[in-house]
């Protein structure tokens, strides 16, 4: 087995010539324009390479694990394995892309090649209520696939056994790590994300910079300590933390110097202090490790803090982000948008039994859409009449992507536009509420 590291999830993995590509984001400017490389790929030189893979694995539906621009390029005859979800998003958008899909049972092997096999498994390991209990959204009376957004995958050769965790939260993930120690005696490799993709908190304006960095240097550490427990979970022989890796892009490249997350070395150096029964693979993006002779391809160079700062700087903040080739709408039309948006978050909550507390703001030209914690219709408020003896949170953004996330989905999405740093937040108190933000994903037509 061989593994290859093309940039941030992206990951080749060579088992006797069988070819698996895990997760393709190989172009810049995902999550509507903010999310670049660094290094950056030139996926243009490299085609060839990525079209020789026998099979693609894709764990989840977000960007940086599925990026259009790169899934158009790639060639539509090699198979994509995908968890069989309870809903189809995924598989219908690869569908439109023209791939053949195949969709796997949750924790059934598979035989995609002789003497290989894939097993996927939903992060709640199919189980809705442990769903609930993290994102309060979960359909209770639905069945037929997790209603998780992350899978994880093993695959499994006569020689070696590679799980790929991702994007997994540790919280729910557990039931799935007792699987995987059933199934499996040994565990060559563990692929483990370390990273921190969400727009905490560098979109906050609630927080100062000295609470932003303090914040920051603590999630930091959270997301260093997941990687630690799927470490000490399955005690792999070796470890590659990956995933989650890269450069706010544009207008939002400032936003760089406020998200504190950890470089590979760090987390490298903080894994290592706090065990030492698994040892890391130390290869830089576009290098391999190979598990036969346990030898780089390349010797190992450390992260270069200042070369990346000037690329950025030079580069990526020079790029523009895709909302802003737009044009602006006018008050009246987001307005009008934002009445068909609340019928249906209305009716989500509805459905879902949401429960909130919270107050949510949306501003818009120096005005501002409430919707009320226990409010029946949307209300267009003046910033002085915002109640702050209430728990609120304050969404702000570009009105021309607010025009595209009122649209719907097939435009922009609420989730995708936060993990792009693209809104930025004011919230009192500053404490994360799951329910409020999934809700707020139902807010459009």
């Amino acid at each position: 087995m061989k593994i290859k590291l093309y940039r941030s999830a992206t990951v080749g993995i060579d088992i006797d010539g069988f070819k698996i590509l895990t997760d393709p984001w190989l172009t810049d400017s995902e999550y509507y324009g903010s999310w670049s490389h660094y290094p950056p790929f030139e996926i243009d030189r490299n085609i060839q390479e990525i079209n020789s893979y026998d099979a693609i694995f894709i764990s989840h539906i977000h960007p940086d694990h599925c990026s259009d621009n790169t899934m158009k390029i790639i060639n539509k005859d090699i198979p994509v394995y995908i968890h069989k979800f309870h809903s189809p998003f995924l598989k219908n958008k690869l569908n439109r892309f023209g791939f053949k899909v195949i969709e796997l049972e949750n924790n059934k092997k598979f035989a995609i090649a002789k003497n290989i096999k894939l097993n996927i498994i939903a992060a709640d390991n199919c189980n809705p209520e442990l769903c609930y209990k993290l994102t309060g959204c979960a359909d209770l009376n639905a069945t037929g696939g997790s209603q998780q957004i992350d899978s994880l995958s093993i695959i499994e050769s006569k020689k070696n056994v590679l799980v790929n965790v991702n994007d997994c939260p540790s919280r729910l993930a557990q039931s799935a790590m007792e699987e995987i120690n059933k199934q499996y005696n040994k565990i060559d490799v563990l692929l483990c994300g370390y990273q921190n993709a969400s727009p905490y908190p560098q979109c906050f304006e609630n927080l100062d910079t000295l609470n932003k960095e303090k914040s920051g240097k603590k999630i930091s550490k959270e997301c260093m300590d997941k990687a630690l427990y799927f470490i000490k979970s399955l005690k792999p022989e070796y470890y590659l933390p990956f995933a989650g890796t890269y450069a706010l892009t544009g207008r939002l490249s400032i936003l760089n110097d406020f998200r504190y997350v950890p470089t590979i070395d760090e987390a490298y150096e903080y894994i290592s202090s706090k065990q030492s029964f698994s040892k890391p693979i130390k290869i830089n993006p576009g290098t391999s490790f190979d598990l036969n002779n346990n030898q780089n391809s390349d010797p190992y160079k450390k992260f270069d803090v200042k070369k990346y700062n000037k690329y950025v700087k030079d580069i990526l903040s020079k790029k523009e982000l895709d909302y802003e080739k737009e044009e602006k709408p006018t008050f009246e039309e987001i307005y009008e948008l934002a009445q068909g948006a609340y019928k249906k978050y209305i009716d989500k909550k509805l459905i879902y039994n949401i429960n909130l507390n919270t107050d949510i703001y949306i501003s818009v030209e120096q005005k501002f859409f409430k919707i009320s914690k226990e409010g029946s219709k949307l209300e267009v408020i003046k910033k002085d009449e915002i109640d702050k003896s209430s728990q609120f949170v304050i969404y702000e953004t570009d009105i021309r992507l607010l025009k595209l996330l009122l649209k719907g989905p097939r435009f922009a999405h609420w989730n995708n536009a936060e993990i792009g740093s693209h809104i930025r937040f004011t919230r009192s108190p500053d404490v994360w509420t799951p329910a409020v933000y999934q809700s707020v994903c139902y807010f459009h037509n």
